[in-house]
């Protein structure tokens, strides 16, 4: 009987012992896109910055389970959704998590960026990464969502979370399987980034003006020309024009009018621009007329831009 008795006190200490695993699982999830994309180990401030909170808010739970068992016993600790510092640390996290994910999501944007030369191929090897992080911010929202219902409500009992644990039960597993079926796919980044033209002239150079050029969006502008740039970036017409030849295969104007005509894409096929003439759509992507605009965008596309938008209706 002595025996059940101890069982039954070690399980109830177990129960109110906590462990803060939600707080691993964003940055996890960081340390493994960090390497897919880099191939090489986090800094340890960056690991600092990400693993430190769980072991704060572990040290603050073994602070509070102590102070229970050995100064106070008739100190309340809470359920796990019940008001109190469980619900409380829970709320923080799923802050904390948020912000995870908008620097990882950031992290593949600049990762993009920084590989436009091989911006096709590489897109294919970070879109996936992309649909797990928008999959995780819904599963992050719902978890939120039954927190504050929580502490709202203040229900005592964890089974309306539970759509928000199978969900995120579900995406951790899913994330394990792709992971591992992606492994095999990190080795071809790798040599996808080895394909970009690094070696070709000025790349550096290049990649700073085509970033401002897409970034400032001055392709939409139907006075952006080559002596624009030249002179933003203090160079020659003659060396610009290289630098873009080398590195995109293309002419300026060819480079420039391929960014208008994916610009015009969008709007074609953004219903906020219903009301807008297909000339109108041209002359805010930067063509100069409506005979310059059909002609370049069927020369990019192969359909004229009333056959590119009844195909995508």
């Amino acid at each position: 009987m002595l025996i059940d008795v101890n069982y039954f006190a070690i399980g109830s200490i177990l129960k109110k012992a906590y462990i803060p695993w939600q707080w691993l699982v964003g940055p996890m999830f960081y340390f493994f896109a960090y390497y897919f994309l880099n191939r090489e180990l986090i800094g340890k401030k960056k690991l600092f910055l990400l693993i430190g909170p769980f072991f704060v808010i572990t040290i603050v739970h073994s602070i509070q389970l102590i102070y229970h068992l050995y100064y106070n016993q008739e100190y309340p600790i809470s359920n796990y959704y019940e008001r109190g510092l469980f619900l409380y640390t829970n709320m923080l996290s799923f802050i904390y998590i948020p912000g995870v994910i908008f620097f990882m999501y950031r992290m593949i944007i600049s990762y993009e960026k920084k590989h436009v030369g091989a911006i096709e191929k590489i897109k294919g090897e970070t879109t996936w990464l992309k649909s797990l992080i928008h999959i995780g911010v819904s599963i992050v929202s719902l978890g939120m969502l039954s927190a504050v219902l929580g502490i709202v409500l203040d229900m005592k009992q964890s089974y309306y979370a539970y759509p928000f644990f199978i969900s995120l039960s579900l995406w951790i597993y899913w994330v394990g399987y792709v992971g591992v079926n992606r492994s095999s796919s990190s080795e071809k980044l790798k040599r996808l980034q080895n394909t970009q033209p690094s070696k070709k002239l000025g790349y550096d150079t290049f990649i700073r003006i085509n970033e401002y050029i897409i970034t400032e969006k001055k392709y939409l502008s139907a006075d952006f020309n080559l002596n624009t740039i030249a002179d933003r970036f203090e160079i020659s017409n003659g060396y610009l024009s290289q630098l873009i030849n080398a590195n995109t295969q293309k002419s300026f104007n060819d480079h420039i009018n391929e960014l208008r005509v994916e610009a015009s894409k969008k709007m074609l096929t953004d219903v906020r621009y219903n009301n807008y003439t297909i000339e109108s759509i041209g002359l805010e992507c930067g063509f100069k007329s409506k005979s310059n605009f059909y002609s370049t965008f069927k020369k990019f596309s192969g359909q004229t831009p009333n056959q590119f938008k009844k195909s995508k209706k």
